[in-house]
């Protein structure tokens, strides 16, 4: 006995197998999707917790939280110290939103270097984790582990005014995703206004070499915002 197959099953068959609609056209990922990918890459960087610091906390301070915005960035940091307590550290979640839709979710832990080049500079170094939604040409997901450093330098430190710096670099052995590398620099100054509240303010420049599409700078401008210590 020989069984027919009807035509309309097989080409379903094929569609679902191929990834294509009924016109042929391949299915395109929805939000959901990315978001779920966001957040399974968040919740891997906080589980790595030995993994976003613009700089060194400063001394005395145990956890805090900044809010700082831009014309077209908002970014968030959550400041605790390292749990590794046989090496001095700070572990810093970050989260920023951009005017264009992107969404990136940091984490890093930095190591204090000890080193004494001068008096009041802090020098800490070690990895950095993004897992980022980019609103490019076309939606991208980038996953990326940056190796950097970052400085404060105290300058007066009755009024609480410092300096700080950071520079991180993701190699394309360390990007995953569609893009081939991660460049994130920034650098402000800080001032104490009460025991509790902190003023920041500074330039930030992040940038994403994708593949096969323009290059995509989600910050390059000036912030300002504020610090609340927790404890």
């Amino acid at each position: 006995m020989i069984l027919a197959t009807r035509p309309d099953a097989n080409a379903a068959s094929h569609r679902a197998r191929s990834g294509t609609n009924p016109a042929g056209m391949p299915f395109e990922e929805g939000n959901g999707m990315r978001f779920t990918r966001l957040i399974i890459c968040g919740l891997t960087l906080a589980a790595a917790a030995p993994l976003y610091a613009q700089e060194p906390r400063p001394p005395g301070t145990a956890d805090a939280i900044d809010a700082v915005v831009g014309n077209s960035v908002l970014q968030l940091r959550y400041l605790t110290p390292s749990p590794v307590a046989q090496v001095g550290g700070d572990l810093d979640y970050g989260l920023l939103l951009s005017e264009n839709r992107d969404i990136i979710a940091s984490a890093a832990l930095l190591f204090h270097t000890d080193l004494d080049i001068l008096p009041r500079l802090t020098l800490e170094v070690g990895p950095q984790g993004y897992a980022a939604l980019l609103a490019a040409q076309q939606k991208t997901d980038v996953f990326a582990l940056a190796l950097g450093a970052s400085a404060r330098y105290e300058l007066i430190r009755r009024i609480g005014l410092s300096v700080f710096g950071s520079g991180f670099y993701s190699p394309g052995v360390l990007t995953f995703g569609s893009a081939h590398n991660l460049y994130d620099f920034s650098a402000g100054a800080e001032l104490r206004f009460t025991s509790r509240i902190t003023g920041l303010a500074g330039y930030r420049w992040l940038k994403f070499t994708l593949v096969n599409e323009p290059d995509e700078k989600v910050v390059n401008e000036i912030f300002a915002g504020l610090r609340w210590r927790l404890d």
